[in-house]
């Protein structure tokens, strides 16, 4: 899945996780840490990229240049063990279980079924196996609007209970707590 899809998914869990429960879940380090595994994997390769593309001057309408630093920071950053490990000591660190990080578990998972094994297939194993599943490629125009449009009716879902009132929403990023009353459904 896309880096959008997975922060908007990610935001619609914190959001309902903070809601539902006595939970504090800050949402913003939730949507990060959804989008860790891909700005892991890709962020330096762009960034090196741009900063050749700036630094030479060019000027020209040419894509950035594709640069490969042969890392494996794509399998590490969506394997399942790695993710694990990182946050069995995070939360040892932290005296607590950092909720947030949850997000990049929730990243993985929905990259295991959302890619093929033609395009960045995930190796949620690694390193021990490079084990793949074949899956519904998530630019796939008729999944890619299923995604869009389970956003939507999740976010309609949120708004509707009132979880997602202007106003609250500043307060949901920054980690602040306050009780929101529960609204009538009518649904």
């Amino acid at each position: 899945m896309e880096i959008v899809a997975h922060g908007l998914w990610a935001a619609a869990a914190a959001i309902t996780a903070k809601r539902s429960t006595s939970a504090r879940i800050h949402v913003g380090w939730a949507v990060w840490w959804t989008a860790f595994p891909d700005v892991l994997a890709f962020g330096p390769s762009v960034a090196i990229g741009l900063w050749l593309r700036l630094a030479g001057g060019n000027s020209g309408s040419a894509a950035i240049p594709r640069v490969h630093i042969g890392l494996p920071l794509y399998p590490a950053g969506h394997s399942l063990i790695v993710f694990l490990a990182v946050f069995g000591i995070v939360s040892i660190l932290a005296r607590r279980i950092v909720l947030e990080m949850l997000g990049w578990l929730l990243h993985i998972l929905i990259d295991i079924p959302t890619h093929s094994l033609d395009y960045y297939a995930t190796r949620f194993l690694w390193p021990v196996s490079d084990f793949r599943v074949d899956g519904i490629a998530w630019w796939t125009p008729w999944f890619w609007a299923a995604t869009y449009g389970a956003l939507g009716v999740t976010y309609f879902w949120l708004w509707r209970k009132g979880w997602m009132a202007s106003g609250r929403v500043s307060s949901m990023v920054t980690g602040a707590r306050e009780q929101v009353p529960e609204r009538s459904s009518i649904l």
